[in-house]
């Protein structure tokens, strides 16, 4: 079995909750009241309060179980950003830079994606929520994917928001629909633009590659449906933009697949490039400064997946360790069932540079 379709055998591990309704009013992002706490939270949450240019805020965020939620009108508010009401998906979107943050609200939560990517089955904590009718949208979402970062002054309960200084590049998405009478075939996958030719075609022509291996298998496989399967097989490639700055770029891509049975099967690949380039980035060439660092991630992972890990896996750094960088560090991730049961997912652990690197090394210093 190829690693192309080694999900057709995995399960589906994204999570994601489904979206109804809402409404935008006044000064705030507003839903129709439903009565049901997951949507119309009326309880009491501290409040924070949020600077912007050195400017305090009309409008506060809040704390909800230890994470900073900040209303979705700040980033119209304060950041400039468009917020967009589609009334047939009944989604509200908003678009920073090459990302755009749609969410859909309905009584049983909100299902929160990034240009189609269900980010809820990334690792942190990045649920909007709807508190008091108004949408919230965690700190953490925002300093992830949408270049947003922040400084807490305890002393005064606040948090300073600025702007990420970003690659200067473009980020576009490709669509293929190679979808016919046995499956529906839907890939995404993303275009670079902003840097030299050499570079960008480098970079573009192996997600463009990855993308048309996948589309191919997918219509081969859909090719040997039979007439015990009464559902069309249905298989599907998003990806996120986890890491665009100093010089690099990673980028997950999900690839789902569904041709019978229980469940579906999602493989996961991360891609980390260098713009100086157009070169793939290796662990060894992020972490070069420390000599020891496979036998350091061996020993970390090993204790992050001790609780998980099936018996006979040692749930350490394996030989091709699939990994990509993202704002909060190094994320090391495994594939569905490759070292735990269904429940698991696609286990990722993320570590610090710092935790691994010598004090006061650079990991991206030569990539700038």
């Amino acid at each position: 079995m190829n690693k192309t379709m080694k999900w057709t055998s995995a399960v589906l591990a994204t999570g994601v909750l489904f979206g109804g309704t809402g409404l935008i009013g006044g000064n705030s992002v507003q839903a129709a009241t439903t009565g049901t706490k997951t949507v119309n939270q009326a309880v009491q949450q501290p409040s924070v309060a949020l600077k912007y240019k050195g400017q305090v805020l009309t409008q506060q965020g809040k704390i909800v179980d230890g994470n900073t939620m900040i209303p979705l009108t700040v980033l119209r508010d304060a950041f400039g950003l468009a917020i967009q009401y589609n009334s047939t998906t009944k989604t509200y979107s908003v678009s920073s830079d090459s990302v755009k943050l749609n969410m859909e609200v309905s009584d049983y939560g909100v299902s929160t994606d990034l240009n189609g990517y269900y980010i809820y089955s990334m690792t942190g904590n990045h649920e909007v929520k709807m508190i008091n009718d108004r949408l919230y949208v965690p700190f953490k979402l925002l300093n992830d994917y949408l270049g947003v970062q922040g400084v807490y002054n305890p002393a005064q309960k606040s948090l300073e928001l600025s702007k990420k200084v970003m690659n200067d590049i473009k980020i576009t998405s490709v669509s293929l629909d190679k979808s016919n009478k046995n499956a529906s075939i839907k890939v995404q996958y993303p275009k670079i633009s902003g840097l030299t030719d050499e570079v960008q075609n480098t970079i573009n022509a192996a997600f463009k590659k990855e993308a048309e291996l996948f589309a191919s298998e997918s219509e081969k496989e859909a090719s040997r449906r039979d007439g015990t399967i009464e559902n069309k097989y249905d298989y599907s490639q998003t990806y996120v933009v986890t890491f665009n700055r100093e010089g690099v770029l990673s980028i997950v891509v999900d690839q789902y697949g569904y041709s019978g049975g229980a469940h579906g099967g999602t493989m996961r690949e991360g891609h980390t490039f260098s713009l100086k380039d157009g070169k793939k980035i290796e662990l060894k060439d992020l972490l070069k400064a420390e000599p020891n660092y496979k036998q350091k991630l061996d020993k970390m992972l090993k204790e992050s997946t001790k609780d998980i890990a099936f018996p006979e896996s040692t749930g350490g750094l394996t030989d091709k360790p699939a990994f990509y960088v993202s704002e909060s560090g190094l994320a090391i991730f495994y594939q569905q069932y490759e070292i735990a049961p269904y429940a698991a997912g696609i286990p990722t652990y993320t570590f610090n540079f710092s935790s691994i690197l010598p004090k006061g090394t650079d990991p991206f210093a030569s990539f700038k």
